[in-house]
C-alpha cells in the first residue's frame, strides 16, 4: 500500500512538472536594447511596456530589457524616458517565441515626465490623467541643488511652502505644525505622524529620488485622510544593476545682513552636509546602504541642527514576474528653537531666555512592497509599513515629550477584465499609539475599502470612478465613517492634446495636537477642543493639457467647498489658542505652466502661475496665511554639453490676513511684504563620474517675513559635489 501510494504521488509530481512546463512554453518573452538615435549609446532607465497590460521592464545599465511570460498574440510595446521622444512598434509573439527588438530615440527640447503613478495607483501617462499632476525628475533636483524636498516644491504651480508646511492651491494656511491637509508618500507608503500629523521634511530621502509627484486636489478616494488638499508621492531610484559607491559633499554659506544691528553672530553662518552610499548585487538581491550627516547654524539665532542619517534600501526579484523591495531611514536630530524674533530692530535674534531652548528627535522608517504581476491582465501588491517619530522639547518654561508608532498594511489587486477597463481595488489597515505628556497618550486605528474604474468608452475618451469607504477612531470614541466618492473625464481631441475635469469627495480626522493639546507652547498657550469633527470637502477641478517636443501647457480651474475646516483660532476671551471647526470656507483659483524650448537654442524656458481666492464663507473673510498670487519663472541655459546654469524668480503676493500680529498701517509695525526671490545655479558636469553644482538662492539679499516675527532665508550660496565609481 506505501509503495502503490508512493507512485501515485509521483506520477502526480510528474503530471504537475509536465503542466508547468507546458504552460511555460506556452508563453513568450521579449528582450531588446534601448539607444539613443544621436548617439548610440544605450539609455538606462526606460520604461518599456506592452500596452493594454500589466506586463512591462526597465532597461539596465547596458540599455537590455526583458519581459517574459508574454502570452501568444498580437501587442504594442512602447518605450518612454524623460527627455526623449516615446517610440511604438508593433510585434506578435508566438508560443515558445524569444522575440528581440530594438529601439532608438530621439532627444526632445523639453525634459517631463511622462509616466506617473500617484493618481490612480498605478502607472500611466500624465497626459491622460484626469486630475493635475505635477512631477519633478532626478534631473531638476540635481540642477537646484535642494538641502531638503521642501526647497524643491514652492517651484511648482499651485504649490506654496509657509514656514515648513506644505499648501496645495491654499488647502492648508498654516496651522502651527499641526495637522497637514496634504499626505506624504514614499514609494507609495505614508510618512506622515500620527500624532501632530505634520511632514517632517527632513525624514525624506533627498539624495535617492527618481522622481517626485503631487497631486492637486483631493486624494481621499485613494489615500484616505490627510490626502484632503492632494498628495505627495517620492519615487526613489532603483538599484544599479552595477556594483557603485557615491560620495556627496555639500558647502553653503549665508550672507550676513547690511545692517550691522542685525546681525546676531560674527561668525561665519554656515550649512555643510556629507553622505556615502554603496549599492551591489549579491546575486539577485540588490542592496543599497547609505550613511549621512548635515549640520548648520542656520541663518537665524539659535537654529542651528546637527543631523545623522542612515538609510537603506533592498530590491529582491523573486522571480522574473515577482519582485519584493524594502527601504528603512532613520534620523536622528538636534536642533534649536526659534519661534519669534527678539524685535523688529533685530528680527534674526531670538528673545535671551530662549537662548537654550532646544529639540531632540529621531524619525524613522521602514517600508516592504511585494509586487506580483499574476497575469497579463492582473497585478497585485501588498505593502507593509512602520513610522515612528519621537522629540522632547527642552524650553525654558516647558519641558515636553512625544513618541508616535504607526503600522499599516495595504493589499491591492489591479485587473484589466477587457480591454476597455482598468479596475484597482484593494483595502487598507491602521494601528496608531502616542504615548505623551504634551497631549497624553491615546490611540486610534483606521480601516478602509477603495475602488475604481478606468473605463475607455471611445477611442479617444476616458471615464475614471471611485470610491473610498474609511473607518476612524480614536481612543474609546465613536467610531466615525467616511465615504468619499470621485469621477473623472478626460478626452484626447487630438494626440498630444487633453481634457479633463474631475470631482472628488475628500475629508481629515482631526491630528492628536489638534484635539488635546494643553500646554505652553513657546509664547503661545494652546487649549483642546476634544470635540473636534473630523473636515470635509467637494472639489471640482476642469484642465487642458498640451504637449509638443518643445512645448508643454497645463491649465487648469478648480473651486474646493470645505465642510468644518479645521483652522487654528485665537479666543478673544482667555487669548489661548484653540483648534475650531470653521462652519463653511470655498477656495478657488486658476493655475497656468507653461514650459517652452526654441529652436537651435539651448533654452528652457518655464513660466508658473497661480491665482487663489480663498474666503472664510461663515466670517465673510479672506483665509489667513494664503499668498492671493504667485509666479515662478525659470531659465535653463545650456552653455556646452558639460555645463548648465540657469536663473529662476518666484513672486508671492502680500498675504492679506494673518492672525496674531495684524501689520499696523499707522506705524508699519509688523508689516508684511508681498515675496520677491532670485536664485541660480551653475553645474559642471567633469566627466560621468563627477559633477559639481554652485547654487545661489535670494540672490539680491532680499528681507521678508514668512509668517509673523519670522524673517525669510537671507542669501545662501551653496557648492555640491557628487563622485560616483
Amino acid at each position: 500500500m506505501k509503495f502503490f501510494t508512493s507512485k501515485i504521488q509521483f506520477k502526480f509530481i510528474l503530471i504537475l512538472l509536465l503542466f508547468i512546463s507546458l504552460a511555460q512554453s506556452q508563453t513568450g518573452k521579449i528582450s531588446g536594447f534601448v539607444y539613443s538615435s544621436k548617439t548610440g549609446e544605450p539609455l538606462p532607465g526606460t520604461n518599456v511596456i506592452l500596452q493594454k497590460t500589466f506586463l512591462g521592464a526597465a532597461t539596465d545599465l547596458d540599455g537590455l530589457f526583458n519581459i517574459e511570460s508574454v502570452p501568444p498574440g498580437s501587442y504594442t510595446i512602447e518605450v518612454l524616458l524623460i527627455g526623449y521622444q516615446s517610440e511604438k512598434k508593433e510585434i506578435r509573439v508566438l508560443s515558445g517565441e524569444h522575440k528581440k527588438v530594438n529601439f532608438y530615440l530621439q532627444e526632445k527640447a523639453l525634459k517631463s515626465p511622462e509616466i506617473v503613478v500617484t493618481g490612480a495607483k498605478r502607472a500611466i501617462r500624465k497626459i491622460d490623467s484626469p486630475v493635475s499632476i505635477s512631477a519633478i525628475n532626478s534631473e531638476q533636483i540635481k540642477f537646484r541643488n535642494p538641502s531638503s524636498v521642501e526647497d524643491l516644491l514652492p517651484y511648482e504651480p499651485g504649490v506654496q511652502i509657509v514656514d515648513r508646511q506644505i499648501n496645495i492651491r491654499g488647502s492648508s494656511g498654516y496651522s502651527r505644525g499641526a495637522g497637514s491637509r496634504v499626505i506624504i508618500l514614499v514609494d507609495g507608503s505614508p510618512a506622515i505622524s500620527y500624532d501632530n500629523g505634520v511632514i517632517y521634511w527632513e525624514a525624506l530621502p533627498i539624495h535617492n529620488i527618481e522622481r517626485i509627484e503631487i497631486l492637486k486636489g483631493p486624494g481621499s478616494a485613494l489615500y484616505g485622510s490627510n490626502a484632503i488638499g492632494g498628495v505627495l508621492n517620492i519615487i526613489t531610484k532603483k538599484i544599479s544593476s552595477r556594483n557603485m559607491t557615491n560620495i556627496l559633499l555639500n558647502g553653503g554659506i549665508y550672507s550676513k545682513p547690511s545692517d550691522k544691528k542685525k546681525i546676531w553672530t560674527d561668525k561665519t553662518m554656515f550649512s555643510n552636509d556629507w553622505r556615502i552610499s554603496h549599492e551591489r548585487h549579491f546575486g539577485k538581491i540588490g542592496i543599497l546602504a547609505g550613511y549621512g550627516q548635515s549640520n548648520s547654524t542656520r541663518y537665524y539665532q539659535n537654529g542651528y541642527y546637527r543631523r545623522s542619517i542612515w538609510d537603506a534600501k533592498i530590491e529582491y526579484p523573486k522571480s522574473h514576474n515577482q519582485i519584493i523591495t524594502s527601504r528603512l531611514y532613520y534620523i536622528h536630530d538636534r536642533h534649536g528653537s526659534f519661534t519669534q524674533w527678539k524685535s523688529a530692530a533685530q528680527p534674526f535674534h531670538t528673545p535671551e531666555n530662549t537662548l537654550n531652548d532646544h529639540i531632540y528627535s529621531d524619525k524613522f522608517q521602514w517600508s516592504s512592497t511585494y509586487t506580483h504581476i499574476v497575469s497579463p491582465k492582473q497585478s497585485r501588491t501588498s505593502r507593509l509599513n512602520y513610522f515612528y517619530t519621537a522629540f522632547q522639547n527642552d524650553m525654558h518654561n516647558n519641558d515636553t515629550y512625544s513618541r508616535s508608532h504607526t503600522y499599516s498594511f495595504e493589499w491591492q489587486v489591479d485587473i484589466r477584465p477587457c480591454v476597455s477597463h482598468y479596475i484597482t481595488c484593494g483595502s487598507e489597515v491602521k494601528s496608531n499609539k502616542v504615548l505623551a505628556d504634551i497631549w497624553d497618550n491615546h490611540y486610534g486605528s483606521d480601516a478602509a475599502l477603495y475602488f475604481q474604474d478606468e473605463w475607455n468608452i471611445l477611442h479617444n475618451m476616458n471615464l475614471t470612478s471611485g470610491l473610498r469607504f474609511d473607518l476612524h477612531k480614536t481612543d474609546n470614541m465613536k467610531i466615525e465613517s467616511q465615504l468619499n466618492p470621485k469621477f473623472g473625464i478626460s478626452i484626447h481631441p487630438r494626440k498630444n492634446l487633453s481634457l479633463r475635469t474631475s470631482m472628488g469627495w475628500a475629508y481629515r480626522a482631526p491630528a492628536i495636537a489638534e484635539m488635546f493639546t494643553e500646554s505652553q507652547q513657546y509664547i503661545f498657550e494652546v487649549k483642546p477642543n476634544p470635540s473636534l469633527k473630523s473636515e470635509k470637502s467637494i472639489s471640482l477641478e476642469v484642465g487642458l493639457f498640451w504637449q509638443t517636443s518643445s512645448i508643454s501647457f497645463d491649465m487648469a480651474i478648480f473651486s474646493s467647498y470645505y465642510n468644518r475646516l479645521i483652522e487654528p483660532v485665537q479666543d478673544p476671551a482667555d487669548n489661548k489658542i484653540h483648534f475650531m471647526n470653521i462652519t463653511e470656507a470655498r477656495i478657488q483659483g486658476v493655475e497656468v505652466s507653461f514650459n517652452w524650448k526654441l529652436p537651435f537654442i539651448p533654452l528652457e524656458n518655464r513660466l508658473a502661475y497661480t491665482y487663489l481666492d480663498p474666503r472664510d464663507l461663515t466670517a465673510g473673510k479672506v483665509l489667513s496665511y494664503r499668498h492671493e498670487k504667485s509666479l515662478v519663472i525659470s531659465e535653463q541655459f545650456a552653455i556646452t554639453k558639460y555645463m548648465t546654469c540657469g536663473i529662476d524668480y518666484r513672486y508671492l503676493s502680500k498675504m492679506r490676513r494673518v492672525q496674531l500680529f495684524d501689520e499696523n498701517p499707522k506705524t508699519g509695525a509688523d508689516q508684511i511684504v508681498p515675496i520677491h526671490l532670485f536664485s541660480g545655479f551653475v553645474q559642471l558636469a567633469v566627466n560621468k563620474s563627477l559633477s559639481a553644482t554652485l547654487s545661489a538662492e535670494n540672490l539680491f539679499q532680499y528681507y521678508y517675513i514668512v509668517v509673523e516675527r519670522n524673517m525669510g532665508p537671507v542669501r545662501y550660496i551653496k557648492l555640491n559635489l557628487n563622485y560616483s565609481f
